[in-house]
């Protein structure tokens, strides 16, 4: 009866850590409710939520295949105090303070950082012969790391000495962070010192290192891919004016795996952007230049998490009450209000309170309300 009666709800999918790890000021919250669903009335006497986070990198070649690492482990109480519940469900929400240290979910071949939830729920038995009865359930969870607002809008800017005479290329590369599916622009403006007269050659690859590290095994690993990047358009770019500029498409997910960088010190992933040209020179002379601009890869859109669900109305034959869930930019409630929203305390004022009584002769108030209506949540 019990194998099911208690889940771990979450308001955010994902959640997202904003900035560099060594941004202490950054605050992250994990919101959440434990989820009870009982078929008859019990006694409650504590709820704890642990959260737990571990780091693993394989070394096959080793007798310890594993090298493992506790980057977190507390035990948050949801409920302190013993309570009787009636018959339907309950919850319990939740919230945890997450530090900004903390390392994003990884998954490689070689090593990951996972995290998850477990919760116990501790009852009274039922029946006299049970010392004690528990009841357990877990879920993972997905920290991502996002940028800061400002670096989304910022972008990659290097300036190169090409020749004696002072002539400089100016580089742009328009984003700052490459998605896979998406394209990137980047410009190429030359002073007239340089002395181009035309761009023979263009190549440019998306690099990636994966450094993997055991420091109880004193030992290292690492692994380079090169992607190159194509033009979606099949025409020539055209150099005039000193100018010239180039789209690239960076390869689908589906197409080609590319992990998000990321900055766990043990399992660290780099990406940067690799350009190779070739100038013809107006006095008949070839010039050759390699430039490396760092970038970082994110799995999918920042708006993809930014945004949480609302609730939007849904007019169909069989309910004219229905409520589905969608993304929006306009319009997007905040993670207190969702979750207040999404487990409400309400009291008729018609009826009177409802006060249990624990063996311990403290009072708790529980108050229980059904689903809320979709009147209530756009009011």
């Amino acid at each position: 009866m019990f194998r099911k009666s208690v889940s771990i709800d979450l308001v955010e999918p994902i959640i997202c850590l904003r900035g560099q790890p060594k941004d202490k000021q950054t605050i992250n919250i994990l919101r959440g409710a434990v989820r009870l669903q009982l078929s008859h009335s019990i006694l409650i006497h504590t709820i704890t939520i642990q959260f737990v986070g571990i780091s693993k990198t394989l070394w096959p070649e080793a007798s310890q295949h594993w090298d493992k690492h506790i980057l977190v482990d507390s035990i948050i109480p949801v409920c302190k105090n013993s309570v009787l519940l009636k018959k339907g469900t309950h919850s319990f929400p939740f919230e945890i303070l997450l530090s900004n240290a903390l390392s994003e979910s990884i998954e490689c071949g070689l090593g990951n950082v996972r995290y998850k939830l477990l919760c116990q729920v501790h009852v009274k038995p039922r029946f006299i012969f049970i010392n004690k009865s528990i009841l357990h359930t877990q879920r993972p969870v997905v920290l991502m790391r996002l940028p800061t607002l400002e670096s989304q809008q910022q972008c990659i800017t290097q300036t190169h000495v090409i020749n004696d005479c002072g002539g400089q290329l100016t580089l742009v590369i328009e984003k700052s962070h490459l998605i896979p599916g998406s394209q990137i622009p980047i410009s190429f403006y030359f002073s007239p010192s340089c002395h181009v007269l035309a761009v023979e050659q263009i190549d440019v690859k998306l690099i990636e290192r994966q450094k993997y590290r055991a420091p109880s095994k004193q030992t290292n690993r690492i692994l380079h891919h090169e992607i190159a990047l194509s033009s979606p358009s099949s025409a020539t770019p055209h150099f005039s004016d000193n100018q010239l500029r180039c789209v690239y498409a960076v390869p689908s997910k589906h197409t080609i795996q590319v992990r998000a960088s990321t900055s766990h010190p043990n399992i660290r992933i780099r990406h940067w952007i690799q350009i190779y040209l070739r100038l013809e020179l107006k006095d008949q002379t070839i010039k050759d230049l390699q430039m490396d601009a760092p970038i970082s890869v994110l799995l999918a859109s920042v708006d993809d998490y930014l945004n949480l669900p609302v609730y939007t109305s849904k007019t169909n034959h069989s309910s004219s009450n229905a409520l589905s869930t969608s993304a929006s930019s306009t319009t997007s409630f905040s993670s207190s209000a969702w979750l207040h929203k999404l487990y409400p305390i309400k009291q008729d004022a018609n009826a009177s309170l409802k006060v249990y009584t624990n063996q311990n002769h403290h009072l708790m108030k529980l108050i229980t309300a059904p689903p809320p209506l979709y009147e209530d949540i756009v009011a």
